[in-house]
């Protein structure tokens, strides 16, 4: 292989050569390949390079870094030192085959490759290739090329030895200055003005970089010559810097900077602005001119490394505002030596080119400056500038009217700004203060600081709002919450101060339908910077109402947060948390809250208080909260729904992921537990549990198909420690206080659940109906307050036989789902309360020597599966005294040793015509009645039945009482049948003493008669009661 090529283009070829032995060139799956890595500079064969070392050619690079990753984490890192003899650094590595590597190359100078020395960095801190930074003091490169340096990534899937070439290039754009008017420095002069040093001021050079990725990183910042340098030469090359510039094709950074010229004696020959320099990554740019006089021209040429035709521009200076309108048809960038006298226009001309980027720069003035578009003859066809970037140090008030051109404000300071651009963007630069703007069309990016914005009916938004004060988050956050910020990019640790006189109002930034002109927020970028004593109260002087639900750096957030530290946050809120009060859905990643004290009423979390339900994924990753205090309201007794990450999680049809979190020394205080008194502590406490994780998770749904479809995932969280004073329950596990699995939470008596996953594990969907069917195994008081249908499990609906005495209280909307005869009562049961059970048939079955007391509730049996419909069977002892009662049949029934009193209730037919609601059989079997409304009844075969009261009726054309060899005695009561008769004796005995009916078919008992009356009772007509003679 040729040991050696040119570099002519900037361009370093990665030369990757494999051992080729047939051990390794067949290596198996899952084994191991050898491969040798030789990275290749550019020198005379094996010959040790001879030739004068210039700016730019890579000879100065003496080292070689490789970093090897798998799956995101460093496997392998390498360091080898250039080869004087060829140029070359040699890898050797034994990679696992079937794995996809990522591979990444660095080479720089350090100032020796001697044992360890080679890994002292000198320019650039390199401990992770992919957060590259520039260290030490700042010198340029004027007559030392040791800033130079090369990079390359690559990803590879392994499978065998392999050999390939990777072009390594440079992340810089070089900048060279040179002053062309040295000659016409008179020769008695040349000592005062020959410069022997310069320096440079820049105000945004980027200062990091990412090789794995090649972009750049963090924000544009200050950064200048520690002192000034020697020159470069002397014949007019001042300055070589190498500059990190973009990663995309083509893209450019407008760096602005002062240069500054000393002569022998140190002292100052002159200073010159440059502003809007274009740097290219690869490229060079040559700014040329006469520096130290004034003709009012300086060259800029921009041109790739040793190749590719030049990218020039001119910069041209002139005296007044009036001339640079014409001088802007030859040149693009036009500086103003003087001030205007009066308001003053600039009219942009137009250009053949619809690429064409406009730079003017004014100096300091107090008179308005408007700034439109020239009206041309023919001019339709021709193309405004696609950019106008305007830079000052002050300017009392401009008025910008350039609807098609992206307008970019650098200097210092703008009064007013009146602006009309393009629909992109309007861009405050960085060091930009502007006191007063209004966008009358356009967006606007804010990199400086914008103290008053007002957008007019057709202006738009701000896309990016850099901050980096108190003020400005402030100011970015109103911006939000009036749905005209986007982006929110933090690029300096921010002090609020925060106090009861100095409190944070809470930035909404919950999804809504925008009208035009509006913008959701969709990220905050925290820049992995900190904001420190937060304070929120949205409870003092306040209600509990919309508007004021929530507490936190965030009241709503349905977006991107990453990033970003909160330490040290006092919030008093109704529900929330020191970072976001609400969150619907989106990312949160790598954000902490730590030194955070939280007052609230419900839902609150060290990070988020209340996560909502929504349509839309979630992912919180990589975050922590430590040393957080959780308390109650003043005006509480007590705190529920806490928890030291999250308060209260909602997840019904979507998909949230919790992972890589953790918590540490959290406490709340005044925890809520269940009085005493109470003996379903887990009932009674659903969804108020506090936890130093998660308080609640809510993962119910009204799908049958979520299960499957969508889950709650946790992997990966670390709990320091549980709550000491914390409540637990069946579910308590070690990131969850309670969760909800298949219980009913949204009403409709519909419960299904989305899949609750934690570290591989699911958990069991189907806990409440079990936990409540063993509780009716155990017997004791019993509440139901959801909907439990203890049918959707196999294990829940097994037979459940009540042998030790049980109150059962269905409180108002429970309902529970049995199946049929599956509730088999052996001992004493009172089922009260105003919920409601179901079953198919025969819901409740009360044994021969057991006691079923009934005060209360609804119970329907939906099916008449075995021709009867049954929701009490009764072979006991049973009460009813209140409850409605349901089923298509024989609805309460009665056989065998059944004694049943009825005192009141609603018993039906559940529609059926000819069906008896009430229904007594055999010798053995007594019945009394004394309330209630009764669909019919029916008394067989021997049964003893006696009616002293209530309301017995028949809906259709058979008989309000039926009496089949039954003993029957009446003495009071109602009874209508609308068109058969009242009663019917098939055999048996009836004896009538007492009652109304609505017609005379009762038997009497000698000594009574039917007496004319007219009685409307329960919607019916009576008109025969029965009384003595």
């Amino acid at each position: 292989m040729k040991k050696c090529f040119l570099l002519m283009a900037g361009i370093i070829l990665l030369v990757f050569a494999a051992c080729q032995s047939d051990e390794l060139a067949n290596g198996g799956r899952n084994g191991e390949v050898a491969a040798s890595f030789s990275v290749q500079l550019p020198g005379n064969g094996n010959n040790a390079v001879t030739r004068a070392a210039t700016a730019g050619d890579g000879t100065s690079v003496n080292r070689c870094i490789m970093e090897i990753y798998l799956n995101d984490e460093l496997y392998s890192r390498q360091i080898g030192a250039i080869q004087p003899d060829g140029l070359t650094a040699g890898f050797d590595i034994r990679l696992v085959t079937s794995q996809t590597y990522k591979f990444v190359f660095w080479a720089d100078h350090v100032e020796s490759v001697e044992g360890d020395a080679i890994k002292t960095d000198l320019h650039y801190n390199t401990a992770d290739l992919r957060n590259i930074s520039m260290q030490g003091d700042y010198n340029g490169s004027s007559k030392d090329d040791t800033r130079d340096a090369f990079f390359a990534s690559l990803e590879k899937l392994v499978t065998n030895a392999f050999s390939e070439n990777v072009e390594l290039t440079r992340p810089f754009g070089q900048l060279n200055i040179k002053t062309e008017d040295l000659a016409s420095i008179p020769n008695n002069q040349k000592e005062a003005f020959v410069p022997v040093t310069a320096g440079l001021s820049f105000k945004n050079l980027y200062t990091g970089f990412n090789a794995a990725t090649g972009d750049l990183l963090g924000e544009p910042t200050a950064v200048a010559y520690k002192a000034a340098s020697d020159v470069a030469d002397a014949n007019g090359n001042l300055t070589v810097d190498y500059l990190f510039a973009p990663n995309t094709a083509g893209g450019q950074h407008l760096v602005n900077m002062t240069l500054a010229v000393y002569n022998a004696a140190g002292e100052q020959i002159t200073t010159k602005d440059l502003n809007n320099i274009p740097v290219q990554r690869n490229y060079k740019t040559n700014v040329t001119g006469n520096l130290l006089t004034v003709d009012g021209k300086v060259n800029v040429m921009v041109t790739p490394a040793f190749s590719s035709p030049a990218l020039s521009e001119k910069v041209i200076e002139v005296a007044s505002v009036s001339e640079v309108a014409e001088a802007l048809k030859t040149n693009t960038n036009v500086v103003v030596t003087e001030a205007p006298k009066e308001a003053a226009t600039i009219s942009l001309p137009k250009y053949e080119s619809g690429d064409v980027a406009v730079s003017i720069t004014l100096p300091e003035t107090s008179n308005d400056i408007t700034i439109n578009y020239a009206t041309e003859t023919g001019g339709d066809s021709k193309n405004a500038p696609k950019e106008l970037n305007i830079t000052t140090p002050s300017v009392s008030k401009i008025i910008i009217d350039a609807s098609e051109s992206t307008v970019t404000l650098n200097g210092q300071s703008y009064t007013a700004v009146k602006a009309t651009t393009a629909d992109n963007t309007l861009i405050v630069g960085k060091d930009v203060t502007v006191a007063d703007l209004t966008v009358k069309k356009g967006n606007v990016e804010i990199y400086g600081t914008v103290n008053n914005i007002n957008f007019t009916d057709n202006g738009g938004y701000v896309t990016v709002y850099s901050v980096s004060t108190a003020a400005q988050l402030k100011a970015a956050g109103a911006l939000v919450t009036q749905k005209k910020c986007r982006k929110i990019v933090l690029t300096a640790d921010i002090d609020l101060n925060g106090s009861s006189e100095n409190l944070w109002e809470p930035m909404n930034a919950e999804y809504n339908a925008l009208k035009n002109g509006e913008a959701n927020l969709e990220e905050f970028d925290g820049g992995n910077h900190t904001i420190r004593n937060l304070y929120v109260d949205n409870v003092t002087n306040k209600t509990n109402t919309k508007g004021n639900y929530y507490g936190g750096l965030f009241y709503v957030l349905n977006g991107t947060v990453k990033d970003l530290t909160i330490d040290g946050a006092t919030v008093t809120c109704f529900r929330g948390a020191a970072l976001i009060g609400r969150l619907d859905a989106g990312l949160v990643e790598n954000c902490h809250v730590k030194n955070a004290r939280i007052y609230s009423e419900q839902k609150a979390g060290g990070l988020a208080g209340y996560v909502n339900n929504s349509s839309q994924d979630l992912i919180i990753r990589g975050c922590s909260a430590s040393d957080i205090t959780l308390d109650k309201l003043s005006s509480m007794d007590e705190a529920y729904m806490m928890g030291g990450f999250i308060g209260y999680l909602q997840s019904y049809e979507r998909n949230t992921l919790i992972e890589n979190n953790s918590v540490s020394n959290i406490a709340i205080n005044y925890i809520y537990t269940s009085p005493d008194e109470v003996t379903d502590k887990v009932a009674d406490m659903e969804q108020t549990y506090c936890h130093a994780f998660i308080g609640n998770v809510i993962n119910t749904s009204k799908k049958d198909e979520s299960y499957n479809k969508y889950s709650v995932v946790l992997k990966n969280n670390r709990v320091d420690k549980q709550l000491e004073n914390a409540v637990t329950c069946d579910r308590t596990n070690n990131y969850i206080g309670w969760w909800a699995g298949d219980y009913n939470l949204n009403g409709n008596n519909v419960s299904y659940s989305t899949k609750l996953v934690i570290d591989g594990e699911i958990m069991d969907r189907w806990i409440e109906v079990k936990r409540v069917a063993n509780l009716l195994r155990t017997g004791g008081d019993i509440s139901i307050y959801r909907y439990v249908d203890l049918t959707k499990n196999n294990e829940s609906s097994q037979e459940i036989n009540i042998t030790a005495e049980t109150v059962l209280t269905l409180e108002k909307n429970a309902v529970l789902i049995v199946g049929k005869q599956q509730v088999n009562n052996k001992s004493k049961l009172t089922v009260k309360g105003a919920g409601a059970m179901k079953a198919t048939d025969y819901l409740l079955m009360n044994e021969t020597g057991a006691e079923l007391i009934i005060e209360g509730g609804n119970f329907t049996a939906t099916s008449a599966t075995d021709a009867n419909g049954v929701a009490v069977y009764n072979q006991g002892k049973c009460t009813v005294n209140s409850g409605v009662f349901d089923a298509p049949g024989f609805t309460l029934m009665n056989t065998g040793n059944a004694d049943m009193t009825v005192t009141g209730g609603t018993v039906k037919c559940g529609g059926i015509k000819t069906g008896y609601a009430l229904m007594a059989a055999g010798s053995a079997a007594k019945l009394t009645v004394s309330g209630g409304d009764i669909e019919a009844i029916q008394s067989i075969g021997g049964a003893q039945v006696n009616i002293s009261g209530g309301s017995v009726y028949c809906e259709g054309t058979y008989y309000a009482l039926y009496n089949g060899g039954g003993n029957t005695s009446i003495s009071g009561g109602y009874f209508y049948s609308p068109t058969g008769k009242n009663i019917y004796v098939a055999s048996g005995t009836v004896k009538t003493t007492g009652g109304y009916f609505s017609d005379k078919s009762a038997p009497l008992e000698s000594g009574y008669k039917f007496q004319d009356v007219s009685v409307t009772a329960n919607g019916n007509q009576y008109n025969y009661q029965v009384v003595s003679e």
